[in-house]
């Protein structure tokens, strides 16, 4: 049998059940722990669902090792984007519905975070104090505007 040299989570697909597997798998004393994000929740049809940043943290917590990040909030997530589009951070603003996958994670990077009231939004996020967007929308629509006066 070969020997696993890295677990993987990712979005949507992950399942309680999922989780129990990879744990029973035995494969975390030695692979790495990757997550594609540690979102916490985001909203379908039927209301708020748990995202992959749940289950990471319980696999965090029963193996006692630390996954790796590979997407939102890792900073490593924003400079992969401002490289493929060839900018740097004061050039870049994320707009998105999450105030700490998206906006915490690109201030913490240093682009802007812009918050729209769309999706997984709660106004509860407005009250955050550890966490400010530049900017607050009711949709994305609003936000072409908004960029083009201040960048001109």
């Amino acid at each position: 049998m070969r020997e696993i040299e890295a677990m993987g989570l990712g979005v949507w697909q992950v399942t309680v059940a999922l989780v129990a597997d990879a744990l029973r798998a035995r494969a975390w004393p030695t692979a790495a722990l990757l997550a594609l994000g540690m979102t916490r929740y985001w909203r379908a049809v039927d209301g708020l669902r748990l995202d992959v940043g749940t289950y990471v943290a319980g696999l965090e917590y029963a193996t006692g090792r630390s996954a790796v990040v590979v997407g939102k909030p890792a900073t490593a997530f924003f400079s992969s984007a401002l490289e493929l589009l060839g900018c740097i951070a004061e050039e870049a603003v994320m707009v998105g519905d999450d105030i700490v996958g998206d906006v915490g994670g690109a201030q913490s990077a240093g682009l802007g975070g812009v918050l729209v009231r769309t999706g997984k939004f709660r106004p509860a996020d407005l009250d955050r104090d550890d966490i400010k967007p530049d900017a607050v929308f009711a949709s994305f629509a609003d936000v072409p505007a908004w960029i083009e006066s201040h960048c001109g």
